[in-house]
C-alpha cells in the first residue's frame, strides 16, 4: 500500500497574493479544508488551512481579516511526502510534526498531487475493514496511532 492509493486528490490551489477573502470563498465553494499555495511554476510553497485562518486571523479581534493576504496566513514550506511513500511514513510525519494536513507531491516534478488528513486514514481503514483486510501489520499499527491521536 502506498499513499497515492488513499490520498485526497481534491486539490485546490491559491496564490500568495490572493486575499484571505478569496481563499475562504474558494475553500467554501470547493468544500475543502485547505489550499495549496503555489508559485508561478505550480510548485507548492505553502499551505493554508481552516485552522490557520482561525488561529492567525479570526482569533485576533482587533484585526480586519479582509485586508489579509494568503502569504500572511499560510504555513510556509509545508511538510510533504512523496506519493509512493508508505502509510507508516505519513503517520510518523503526522505525529512528529503535530499536523492535520500532509501535502503529497510527485517525486519527479515536485508538484502537489494530493493531501492526506486524518479523515483519509479513517476512510482507508473503513475500506480495508469492509474488505476484511484489517490486521496487525505495521501499516495498520501506524494508522491506529494516527486515529488514536486525533480522536483524543
Amino acid at each position: 500500500m502506498i499513499i497515492e492509493e488513499f490520498m485526497s486528490r481534491n486539490l485546490e490551489c491559491a496564490s500568495m497574493t490572493d486575499s484571505l477573502q478569496q481563499a475562504v470563498k474558494k475553500m467554501t465553494d470547493k468544500n475543502v479544508s485547505s489550499l495549496v499555495v503555489v508559485d508561478m511554476n505550480n510548485i507548492p510553497i505553502g499551505l493554508v488551512t481552516e485552522r490557520d485562518i482561525v488561529r492567525k486571523c479570526c482569533s485576533r479581534e482587533q484585526l480586519n481579516c479582509s485586508t489579509f493576504r494568503v502569504s500572511e496566513i499560510m504555513t510556509s514550506s509545508p511538510i510533504t511526502i512523496i506519493s509512493e511513500a508508505a502509510p507508516e511514513e505519513a503517520a510518523e510525519l503526522f505525529l512528529k510534526n503535530k499536523i492535520r494536513h500532509l501535502l503529497v507531491i510527485d517525486k519527479n516534478t515536485r508538484k502537489a498531487v494530493g493531501t492526506i488528513t486524518p479523515m483519509d486514514f479513517t476512510r482507508y481503514r473503513e475500506h480495508m475493514r469492509r474488505k476484511g483486510q484489517v490486521g496487525k501489520s505495521e501499516e495498520d499499527s501506524a494508522i491506529e496511532k494516527i486515529l488514536d491521536y486525533y480522536r483524543d
